[in-house]
């Protein structure tokens, strides 16, 4: 059996390093499914008008519904980041640290084959996340009856990340020949 160079071996060695990406990721899911669950509980409380915040304009002045359907718009939007960090996370595992025989043997959601295909999946997630960051904001926009052309912005990136994702994860990478 041919032995590695010292240099191969420390390069190597090196892969360890995500360790660092996948603890703080996790640590990241966690707390937006924490941050998300409050917002759900807080939802509920002004919802049954248990809670009404002082802090909040918009929630203060608006029927508790309104302010409900905001905040369960927000658990939304930090469930799906949630759901975000643990992808990344487990994907960063499942490229660098994991072992090879490990593959089989997971569930299809587990499997990430190579960086593309985890940054396909960020990709399309950051869309939804911003047309989820969209309606939130528009709903507020028009609680509080300041409804301006930049909330366009937002619809507009969705649309340059839907394109651009088209674009960079097409099948067909070369258009077909013609033959005359």
């Amino acid at each position: 059996m041919k032995q590695l160079p010292i240099t191969t071996k420390l390069m190597g060695l090196t892969r360890w390093f995500s360790v660092v990406a996948v603890l703080s990721s996790l640590v990241g899911a966690l707390l937006m499914f924490v941050i998300g669950a409050a917002n759900t509980g807080e939802a509920v409380m002004r919802y049954l008008e248990v809670y009404r915040s002082s802090l909040d304009p918009v929630a203060a002045e608006a029927s508790p519904r309104p302010a409900a359907n905001l905040l369960l718009l927000e658990s939304l939007d930090n469930g799906l980041t949630g759901l975000t960090f643990l992808y990344f996370s487990y994907g960063i595992y499942a490229l660098f640290l994991s072992q090879t025989e490990d593959i089989a043997s997971r569930p299809r959601w587990m499997k990430v084959d190579s960086i593309e295909s985890l940054k396909k999946t960020l990709l399309q997630v950051v869309g939804v996340l911003i047309a989820v960051m969209f309606v939130r904001t528009l709903a507020e926009r028009l609680l509080a009856d300041s409804l301006t052309w930049e909330i366009l912005i937002m619809p507009a990136g969705v649309l340059a990340i839907a394109m651009s994702s088209r674009l960079m994860f097409s099948t067909s990478k070369a258009l077909p020949t013609t033959g005359s």
